[in-house]
């Protein structure tokens, strides 16, 4: 039963965020690359966010430049580990598929890029944190993932320490009757 509801909730759930989001970054950076020059910039939200385009040979930051096989490895291991996770924990919360999704776009967006070109196509900057790393759509899917992922961690943390917890209150009421 659970491997159908596991099925189901991937192809409800998983498969069109992880295709949109993918999509989505994948244009993205394709229009802004091919009719922007690397370090021009033009406003997006004024303010807020404009365009610049970088090429990311490395992690946020530039960080470990030059390692794009590490980072390539990487994402296949991290991504073989979240399948291993998903089917062999049966896992069938709405959130945790969400949170799958997105960090399915992200790891994959960016790994396109490693793979095609050497480097993550980079375009979206705070102007009011110029420190912040340039980031793209892949970066945002990745950065939502994990927080729904972690929310969906507190709730089962949550969740289990109410059953533990009321267990243990049941118990101590039928001993003391």
């Amino acid at each position: 039963m659970n491997k159908k509801l596991l099925l189901k909730r991937f192809l409800i759930i998983v498969l069109p965020i992880f295709a949109v989001m993918l999509v989505f970054d994948l244009v993205s950076k394709h229009i802004l690359d091919s009719s922007m020059q690397i370090g021009q910039s033009s406003p997006f939200l004024p303010g807020f966010i404009d365009i610049v385009i970088v090429h990311n040979e490395g992690s946020a930051w530039g960080m470990l430049a030059g390692m794009n096989v590490f980072f390539i490895i990487l994402t296949f291991v991290f991504i073989g580990i979240l399948v291993w996770y998903t089917l062999s924990e049966n896992v069938v919360h709405p959130l945790y598929h969400i949170a799958l999704g997105f960090i399915l776009a992200g790891s994959i967006g960016n790994m396109v890029d490693r793979i095609a070109f050497g480097y993550v196509r980079d375009f979206l900057h705070f102007e009011f944190w110029p420190s912040f790393p340039v980031f793209n759509v892949a970066d945002v899917c990745l950065t939502v993932g994990v927080i729904v992922f972690v929310v969906f961690i507190i709730m089962n943390v949550v969740k289990h320490f109410k059953e533990k917890n009321g267990e243990k209150n049941d118990k101590d009421q039928s001993n003391t009757k």
